[in-house]
């Protein structure tokens, strides 16, 4: 009974600290708490697959190679707590540290050159692996020592991080690591032996506390991901390798082989993580890119030759980023539309009726006159289209995904920002000599819209942030309200608290205003982001009649708002990041 059960704990033990090593790793690059955890997360899990293998095959100096992964795994621990400091005491205590890592690794290299550091490894499986008392023995055991007071020093001392909701896990977690670590100097030295099931759930209880601690931090700190996102994929992940270890133990493989089998299972699925997580975060990046751009492109579009060389470099990023085979935009001169930017596509200068290119929104339609682009993204001033984008097929898949279009009708619509700008260039350029305006000030008219573009929220905040919009004037649903947990919004109750959060999103909407003063309508575009959110949210103003006020169909409106919302949602994220 007591090799079954051990044999379980440990390979349960193992499967979970492989997986959340490489979750976390995927999930926190670079962050210097995240990669630490990672760390101690792998150490432990060649900790639990050395222990399994033992159960089975006793080969002598494997237990010193055991001892050195536990001995890697809490020296991170160490370090992860460190990393909560503030960085000027983490200075003052560099000595302290350096001497503790020091003496690690001399224990670690006498605990693996000493022949017999283990005494009766062969045929001991079940207990805790006996060490000769002598040097190895005493510098292995003042170094656990030195680093569970370190660990609880760095926690306790100071701001005393490990009473803070955020820290507390850490805490909680450290105190299985002592227990553990207590039991294990102690049976290493006593006879009789002592049962190695209790050393082995005392430290991976402490492991996968800390494991969640780091998830938890990754959460609630870096928002690097989410608590919904870690426990379905850990939950799925261990689906998967109990139903390859039952499927091994139905063909009656031997029970060493199934332990292996759940590694690699559990290691290629991770592996597969890690992978897809480097292409979204590439993805990203892309994209935040391309908007950095759009927005540098927006600025001084002081003449026709300057326009048509932003947009053909706006339409260049937007192919490259989804991989387009071909796109085109073009600009309405009169009562024709003029191809002004072109990639592997039509003609420059090329023109089309109004009636050609005329859409409502987004549309996957087949046009005649452009046999090679599928998909139309118009963009409107008021009630009249003033432009058109469209892209051709993707070059490595059937078509574009929904979050490709979104990019599409999102740049689109700047695409419109900048040609609105530009036609209504002659007209600054006499409000600026009329009224001595600064040049600066101009620019800051066409850009502090959207200064929160590079911060890219998932879907799920966004959906947060709009449910907060709809609830903007009631404090008892704001202050319940994810959102204002997302924001860490502190308050001394709920209905305080969701007068903080509505102070929060209204002044992060007028931070969309871009100029103090709110022209006559009908409104240029660059008010459109604003309006939106201070008409419908702010004021309680019908859709309707802001659609009247802005001279828009409903769905210019529709596409308008969303724009809006996925801007505040950024400048929420960029707002809450500088305040921690």
């Amino acid at each position: 009974m007591l090799f079954q059960a051990t044999l379980l704990v440990d390979l349960i033990a193992m499967a979970i600290c492989l997986w959340m090593a490489f979750y976390l790793f995927a999930r926190g690059f670079p962050s210097k708490v995240t990669m630490r955890g990672a760390l101690l997360l792998l150490s432990l899990s060649a900790f639990f697959l050395g222990a399994y293998n033992n159960l089975f095959t006793q080969i002598s100096g494997t237990a010193a190679w055991r001892a050195t992964f536990l001995m890697i795994g809490i020296g991170a621990w160490h370090d992860v707590t460190l990393q909560l400091l503030p960085v000027h005491v983490r200075k003052r205590h560099l000595p302290w540290t350096i001497g503790i890592y020091t003496l690690g690794f001399v224990a670690i290299t006498l605990l693996i050159s000493t022949r017999n550091a283990f005494i009766g490894e062969q045929g001991n499986i079940l207990y805790v692996a006996r060490m000769g008392v002598g040097l190895p023995y005493v510098l292995y055991g003042i170094f656990e020592i030195g680093a569970l007071i370190g660990i609880h020093y760095n926690l306790l001392a100071h701001d005393k991080v490990g009473f803070t909701p955020q820290g507390r896990y850490f805490l909680f977690a450290s105190l299985f690591a002592v227990a553990g670590v207590g039991y294990g100097i102690v049976a290493l030295a006593i006879s009789p032996p002592m049962p190695r099931i209790i050393q082995d759930l005392m430290i991976f209880s402490g492991v996968f506390m800390i494991g969640v601690s780091v998830a938890r931090h990754q959460t609630l700190v870096e928002r690097r991901t989410t608590l919904q996102d870690f426990p379905v994929t850990s939950l799925t992940i261990l689906i998967f390798a109990f139903a390859y270890a039952l499927t091994a133990l139905r063909l009656e493989l031997p029970l060493q082989l199934v332990g292996h089998i759940v590694a690699f299972v559990v290691l290629t699925h991770a592996l597969y993580d890690v992978v897809r997580e480097f292409l979204e975060r590439l993805r990203i990046r892309n994209e935040g890119a391309l908007r950095k751009q759009l927005r540098l492109l927006e600025n001084n579009v002081s003449s026709e030759d300057m326009l048509h060389s932003r947009l053909q470099s706006g339409l260049d990023l937007l192919c490259n980023t989804l991989n387009a085979s071909s796109g085109f935009i073009a600009i309405k001169r009169g009562e024709e539309f003029v191809v002004t930017a072109s990639r592997h596509s039509v003609q420059l200068d090329r023109h089309f009726p109004s009636s050609a290119v005329s859409y409502e929104d987004v549309s996957n339609v087949q046009n005649e006159q452009l046999p090679n682009i599928i998909h139309f993204a118009p963009t409107f001033d008021g009630q009249t289209q003033i432009a058109v984008v469209g892209l051709g097929k993707p070059k490595n898949r059937l078509d574009y995904s929904y979050g490709d279009l979104e990019l599409f009708s999102e740049v689109a619509d700047q695409v419109g920002t900048i040609v609105s700008l530009s036609n209504l260039q002659p007209q600054l350029n006499q409000i600026i000599t009329q009224s001595e305006i600064n040049q600066s000030e101009a620019n800051l008219i066409a850009g502090e819209m959207l200064d929160g573009m590079e911060t890219n929220p998932d879907q799920e905040f966004i959906k947060i942030v709009e449910d907060g919009l709809r609830h903007l004037s009631d404090y008892i649903a704001l202050g319940q309200s994810p959102l204002a947990d997302k924001l860490d919004v502190q308050a001394g109750s709920h209905i305080e608290r969701g007068r903080e959060l509505q102070k929060l999103m209204m002044d992060s909407i007028e931070l969309l205003r871009p100029a103090e003063k709110r022209p006559a309508e009908p409104l240029p575009r660059v008010w459109y982001n604003h309006a939106v959110l201070h008409d419908a949210y702010v004021e309680g103003v019908p859709n309707r009649e802001i659609m009247a006020r802005l001279y828009i169909s409903e769905g210019t409106f529709n596409r308008t708002r969303r724009n809006a919302i996925r801007g505040l949602a950024r400048l929420l994220m960029e707002r809450n990041s500088t305040t921690k």
